[in-house]
């Protein structure tokens, strides 16, 4: 099973944590891996356990070095259906809370059904989603490279696309490609 968890960790050497997380799934018959770093430092990673009681054994078992566990989440859940605007919506509010990877994977539900220019924009989104990846990762070049991709993706006949300021983050992430670095904003 996986799992996608972000926590808070007690100490500051993300190195130390990401080891002795690492080192607890690996004996407990699990694996802790794709670590992505928060701008506040909460680590947002994947877990992989044989069942949903062996994930609460490893979490049980790095509870010591957590402040926090902001969330938990099974990912062979099924997500619930979401009406287009919904789904916009709560892409956004992902994405402001930095949790990038589960923001692109709403849009892509919304892209395997989409056409024409709506198809190549929710791509340019996605890509955007998936630069900030990159980035909490500490994956500058391929960050920027995926930006780079999305520019030409994201156009829109609109300025906005539902509550998405479409031109503001073209800009944004046009300044962000010229300056050779990403960081953080709002949807």
């Amino acid at each position: 099973m996986r799992f996608l968890v972000r926590l808070v960790p007690r100490a500051a050497d993300r190195a130390a944590v990401l080891s002795t997380i690492r080192s607890i799934a690996t004996n407990l018959g699990g694996s802790a891996v794709n670590p992505k770093w928060t701008s506040y430092g909460a680590l947002e990673i994947d877990i992989f356990a044989p069942s949903r009681q062996d994930f609460e054994v490893v979490m049980a078992a790095i509870a010591p070095l957590v402040e926090k566990v902001e969330f938990a989440k099974d990912l062979q859940e099924a997500p619930p259906f979401l009406s287009k605007e919904r789904a916009i919506d709560e892409a956004v509010a992902l994405f402001n809370a930095e949790r990038f990877w589960e923001a692109h994977e709403v849009l892509e539900s919304l892209w395997r059904v989409a056409e024409g220019a709506e198809k190549k924009l929710l791509q340019g989104l996605i890509l955007v989603c998936a630069a900030f990846v990159h980035h909490q990762k500490d994956e500058s070049k391929v960050a920027l490279g995926v930006a780079r991709r999305a520019l030409p993706l994201l156009v829109w006949t609109d300025p906005m696309y539902y509550v998405i300021d479409v031109t503001g983050v073209r800009g944004r992430m046009t300044r962000m490609v010229e300056d050779g670095t990403l960081s953080l904003f709002k949807l």
